[in-house]
């Protein structure tokens, strides 16, 4: 992957960056150096259509499913009597991140002939450049990347001792406004009014959420929620550095990363639980841990993880955001039904501006134009004015969870075939 290729979860975790420094995910037209005819584009074939849509659709189902089921589990972990260790739940679902990268070198072999799997193999090493990634890197790009990661999860796990699944997702999807909001000031990214207006929403949702509760009346559901707008915040920052310093990665350059991401995480930050464990803020009886809860949350963040990638690279990205947003609706009948989690009126109004922020960072750019042009705006170089028109798809993969391109996903895709 080109150093020039840079541009989102995670987590589990992107933004619309700087136009300069990303590539279209759209089909281009090749002009040769002899003046010949530009090479037509294909349009994608009816049938390519349906079977994208088709493996779009049960990709949303279990995305939504295993990004409650491990939430809930989680929960489910660190509310029984003997376990309250949210750190060491993080860490070790973190570890099973090892998984990811020869996970999709089994997919990969069976998938493809041997010439093909060697390239991918050797494509996928490429994550920071022309040369394969090092020790070095690995020490200086990947653990940084990793305490983020860590931290980010942590908080939103010590959120989920506190506060309702539903309402710690639906705060946690609030970070498309942070991601916009980083990515205009630190990133150069354009002025967009209605992304603007869904910034506000998002937050005015997550401020809501505290006014609901009462900031003052329960002090253990506002640390919760303040816990996760951190998270949210972490989550941000996750996807807009990642999008700076590994920009336009392959499947197989994600899964490796976040194998690597797997691997620091177990060899360096297990001496962080021990510490928080003997200075008693981490409570576990070894005869009492939950390991079913834990194993169950890991398992499920993993294929959530993978299948976020997978879904981006294969299918229309768009179905990746969908499965986000269905994620809360789920989690509130779970919590309904199985925990009895009742739900005001403001509760539901909060998640609900949260969900209609979300969508309004999906809308065209093009819609922007007429507000632009009312605001008088379009002749400054950071306001949108039609020039530069990002595609749904990289729109979607930018505010979903999801580190790579389709464009990239698909010429390694080729390029097996």
């Amino acid at each position: 992957m080109s150093a020039q290729n840079k541009d989102d979860m995670f987590m589990e975790i992107g933004a619309s960056f700087n136009e300069q420094d990303c590539e279209s995910v759209l089909p281009k037209q090749n002009n040769n150096e002899n003046g010949d005819e530009e090479t037509p584009v294909v349009a994608e074939s009816p049938t390519n259509t349906t079977r994208k849509t088709l493996i779009g659709l049960v990709i949303v189902i279990l995305l939504a499913l295993s990004w409650v089921g491990s939430q809930q589990l989680a929960q489910s972990a660190n509310t029984t009597s003997d376990f309250n260790a949210p750190f060491f739940t993080t860490w070790f679902s973190t570890c099973w991140m090892v998984l990811c990268y020869p996970v999709y070198c089994l997919f990969l072999r069976i998938s493809t002939n041997r010439s093909g799997f060697v390239e991918s193999i050797k494509d996928s090493l490429l994550i920071f450049g022309p040369e394969n990634v090092s020790l070095r890197q690995i020490l200086t790009i990947i653990f940084p990347f990793n305490l983020v990661w860590i931290v980010t999860n942590y908080l939103y796990i010590f959120a989920l001792t506190y506060i309702a699944a539903t309402d710690a997702s639906a705060i946690l999807s609030s970070n498309v406004a942070f991601v916009y909001i980083f990515s205009f000031f630190l990133l150069g990214e354009r002025f967009y009014f209605i992304r603007i207006i869904a910034s506000l929403t998002c937050i005015a949702g997550v401020v809501l959420f505290g006014y609901a509760d009462g900031f003052s009346e329960q002090s253990n559901v506002t640390t919760g929620i303040i816990m996760a707008i951190f998270s949210a915040l972490g989550a941000a920052v996750y996807k807009v550095v990642f999008k700076k310093v590994v920009g336009n990665a392959s499947l197989g350059q994600v899964s490796l990363f976040l194998s690597f991401l797997g691997i620091t995480n177990a060899l360096f930050l297990w001496i962080v639980f021990l510490i928080l464990y003997f200075v008693g803020l981490e409570h576990i009886v070894a005869a009492e841990i939950p390991w079913s809860y834990l194993c169950g949350s890991s398992a499920l963040s993993l294929v959530f993880n993978f299948l976020v990638n997978f879904g981006i690279a294969f299918t229309f990205p768009l179905f990746i955001s969908i499965a986000m947003m269905m994620g809360i609706p789920v989690n509130a009948a779970v919590d309904l039904f199985l925990r009895g989690v009742l739900f005001s009126v403001l509760r539901l109004v909060a998640a609900l501006l949260v969900v209609c922020g979300f969508c309004l960072m999906m809308l065209p750019d093009t819609w922007n134009l007429p507000i632009h042009r009312l605001l008088g705006c379009t002749s400054y170089s950071r306001c949108y004015s039609g020039d530069q028109q990002e595609s749904e798809d990289e729109r979607a993969i930018a505010y979903s969870s999801g580190s790579l391109k389709r464009e990239s996903a698909e010429v390694n895709k080729n390029n097996e075939e």
